[in-house]
């Protein structure tokens, strides 16, 4: 993977802490918060994505280069749609199912959004070398080069 791909480290630092608000916000000021939580990092999911659509975005975001989308094998776009839509499912349904489970955990709002914060803090980075670098092997394993000629 060529170095520059990934954001920079400010950026995985914003969206740690943003996620944490929006998680734990409704333990600490009650359903209410849940208003403006979810538009608020629905906005900035959506300033995000526009700015690394952009030449422009992407240097504020410290995005010198990333894959394009030939270089990404299928295989590996298609995974990892169904887990993002799993992943998606899983949290409507537990949307919905939740309140008629009977349990109740208090805080783990607060302790699910410092875990996936810090996670995405202590290793966005890694995270994105390590994805990027599994898309384009795969490219390689199945006998193709990022060119198209084996």
């Amino acid at each position: 993977m060529p170095d520059g791909t990934g954001t920079a480290r400010w950026v995985d630092a914003v969206f740690g802490v943003a996620l944490f608000v929006t998680l734990a916000a409704p333990d600490f000021f009650g359903s209410g918060a849940v208003g403006w939580t979810t538009p608020a990092f629905s906005a900035l999911t959506i300033v995000y994505v526009v700015l690394l659509n952009t030449r422009r975005g992407s240097a504020v975001l410290g995005q010198r280069a990333r894959l394009r989308r030939g270089e990404i094998s299928g295989r590996f776009a298609l995974v990892a749609r169904v887990v993002l839509f799993v992943i998606a499912a899983s949290g409507v349904a537990f949307a919905l199912f939740h309140p008629h489970l009977g349990v109740h955990v208090p805080y783990w709002r607060t302790a699910v959004g410092a875990a996936l914060g810090g996670a995405l803090i202590l290793f966005g980075r890694r995270m994105q070398r390590a994805l990027s670098s599994v898309a384009t092997r795969e490219r390689y394993a199945a006998g193709r080069t990022l060119s198209g000629r084996v």
